[in-house]
């Protein structure tokens, strides 16, 4: 309890030794040895001070025969250092470079690290206590918290019960999502939102079976798209990222999750009935046994160690600036997070169940169904796309503003007969809106539709805003033409003030208009028109026009 027997009254540790001393003084003067009652009183020390039973014991052993407060201080003030000085170097070194830095690991992987480099030189490896009190002895708690821009201690997560026993590995999972600690930007630079990160682990192996990251918050999509990578044979992904790790891949029978609305909304889904898949959203604790919030913690742990890293909260992130120091991309995120999920995770020991996820899949893969290894995904990341119901067109199907149909598909003709008659079922993926997916309620099976326009490039629904909100941009009108094209309409509505005249009864006045307006209103021949006008009417001023025409007479009496 404390580290030289010569401690002044007033050290903290005396202090500490002392209110010891006053509850031990209560056991063995109010309880025999070896008594239930002993017993008793040593559990319920302990628990109030959280220590093991066996420490009271030993303090009791200690303190009991003189009842002296330095008995209860550990005398080590003749023994020499544990370490050897390399080690002793080797573990400020890697504590100086790689824990006390704003973007620092863990203390666990430091440890690690430690341990990895003392092996490499030929020294035996410490322990994580010993790697914590050199860290103390080196450096205050100030120096400490200062290097990695931290204010206080973040609260332990509070122990959760219950407990899941699967029979065979994918008969129980747990999926849960989470905001990673590290901020990511685009190929130009800009900042984006937090990914998200959702992960799906087996509970019997603690294998995590697949991920996703995604650039928006959490939603029926995402959770499919996790599935489809769980579902597949990752063989093709390890080599795209140059990984070397266990293939795990399978459908899963019961996926536990938590109360959000995404699943929520998926308990019951026929869709994945149809697949026998059930999702469990669990009420009150769901975090059962902390599988999957353990491994998202292990995922996050590692991304905490990139340049804007934000903390696993606003306190634990301090003064740092994450917004100035970002600067990882989706791509460069999501190779860590597999590395990290795939080798990391599945391949190394858990040190608290000292088992080995991918060795505990090899164990018990001769268990599995057969009928849960050979899936097609497809089907499972369409049972999570949105369905809705819509009417056909003579232009075809209305979706993301755009209409989609085949005109010589064959399948699609009959449809297009009985348009308008009855409702049709249609999903529509937001991930690639080059085409959507209709049921044909006599073939039963869901038809691939293509965009109308014959535009078939993969574009997602976020794109397609984009593209459209350039195209307004191009062509759009700047507020201030708009309104002054709306203020010359309303000046030419406006007429200027005129002086009151006589009533006059809107049947007179509009026939002195329709006068008005067809007199001057051009007419054919009017050129003729004119030349029979002059000649009936004259020029205006009672004279009559002259003319050279001349007729015979005929003479009636003439014989």
């Amino acid at each position: 309890m404390g580290r030289r027997s010569d401690d002044p009254p007033d050290d903290p540790r005396w202090s500490e030794a002392e209110r010891l001393a006053t509850q031990l003084d209560r056991i063995l003067d109010r309880t025999s040895p070896k008594s239930e009652a002993r017993a008793a009183a040593v559990n319920d020390l302990a628990a109030r001070l959280k220590r093991t039973p066996q420490t009271i014991r030993s303090h009791l052993r200690k303190y009991g025969r003189r009842r002296l407060v330095r008995d209860l201080l550990r005398d080590d003030s003749g023994r020499g250092p544990r370490l050897p000085s390399e080690a002793e170097t080797i573990v400020r070194t890697v504590l100086d470079d790689k824990y006390l830095t704003p973007e620092g690991c863990s203390l666990n992987e430091a440890t690690i690290v430690i341990n990895g480099r003392l092996e490499g030189v030929g020294l035996k490896s410490v322990s994580f206590n010993t790697v914590k009190s050199r860290l103390w002895k080196h450096w205050t708690a100030e120096e400490v918290a200062r290097r990695r821009g931290e204010t206080v201690r973040v609260r332990k997560h509070r122990h959760r019960g219950g407990s899941l026993v699967p029979d065979y590995p994918l008969q129980i999972c747990q999926i849960d999502e989470t905001e990673i600690d590290v901020l990511a930007v685009d190929d130009a630079g800009h900042l984006l939102k937090r990914l998200w990160l959702i992960v799906l682990v087996d509970v019997l192996t603690h294998m995590i079976l697949g991920f996703w990251l995604w650039p928006r918050s959490a939603n029926r999509e995402a959770i499919g798209l996790c599935l489809q990578h769980a579902i597949r044979p990752k063989g093709a992904y390890f080599q795209k990222f140059g990984l070397e790790a266990t293939d795990v891949f399978g459908r899963p029978e019961r996926i536990i999750s938590d109360r959000a609305a995404w699943y929520k909304a998926l308990k019951g889904h026929r869709g994945l009935e149809d697949l026998r898949i059930t999702v469990d959203p669990r009420h009150g604790e769901p975090h059962i046994r902390n599988v999957v919030e353990r491994l998202q913690g292990s995922i996050n742990q590692q991304l905490r160690k990139a340049r804007g890293q934000t903390g696993r909260s606003v306190a634990d992130r301090g003064d740092y600036p994450a917004e100035d120091r970002a600067c990882l991309t989706y791509e460069q995120i999501e190779k860590a997070a597999a590395i990290t999920a795939f080798r990391i995770c599945n391949g190394e020991m858990d040190e608290k169940t000292r088992k080995r996820p991918d060795l505990e899949w090899s164990k018990h893969a001769s268990r599995i169904p057969e009928h849960l290894l050979t899936v097609d995904w497809e089907e499972v990341q369409l049972a999570f796309l949105p369905e809705s119901t819509c009417s056909l067109s003579s232009k075809g199907i209305a979706a993301f503003g755009l209409f989609y149909w085949k005109p010589d598909d064959v399948r699609l003709a009959e449809l297009y007969a009985n348009r308008g008659r009855e409702k049709l079922r249609i999903k529509v993926n937001r991930n690639d809106v080059s085409h959507i997916y209709l049921w044909h309620p006599t073939l039963m099976q869901w038809l691939t539709v293509p965009r109308a326009d014959g535009v078939l490039t993969p574009m997602t629904a976020w794109e397609l805003d984009a593209q459209n909100g350039r195209e307004r941009q191009e062509a759009g009108t700047s507020w201030a033409e708009r309104g002054k094209s709306r203020e010359m309409v309303d000046e030419a509505l406006t007429p200027p003030p005129r002086p009151r005249k006589a009533r006059v009864s809107r049947k007179a006045a509009s026939d002195a208009l329709a006068a008005r307006v067809a007199s001057e209103a051009p007419k054919p021949y009017a050129a003729d028109m004119e030349i029979n006008r002059l000649k009936t009417t004259g020029d205006g001023l009672g004279v009559l026009p002259s003319t050279d025409d001349s007729f015979e007479v005929e003479h009636w009496g003439a014989s």
